[in-house]
């Protein structure tokens, strides 16, 4: 079985923020809590994973923007 959303909504966090050290900054919590919900030793309560969930939502539509803008520029330029 694969990781839970748990674990992948903080995975994705990480990478967004860069480091358990920025999410926990980011969420109000601590460090080594964060560093537990990546293990999976432990899930992050409701409203933890929500702010999780709706940063990773914002900057994958971001980049997603991002995308669409870059390939139209490049299908106009053709």
């Amino acid at each position: 079985m694969g990781k839970s959303a748990y674990r992948r909504s903080v995975e994705l966090a990480t990478e967004i923020l860069g480091g358990h050290d920025a999410v926990a900054q980011y969420l109000g919590t601590t460090p080594d809590m964060v560093a537990s919900w990546a293990a999976g030793s432990s899930e992050p309560a409701v409203n933890f994973l929500l702010r999780l969930v709706d940063l990773i939502e914002r900057k994958t539509v971001a980049a997603a923007r991002a995308a669409t803008v870059v390939r139209r520029r490049k299908d106009e330029a053709v």
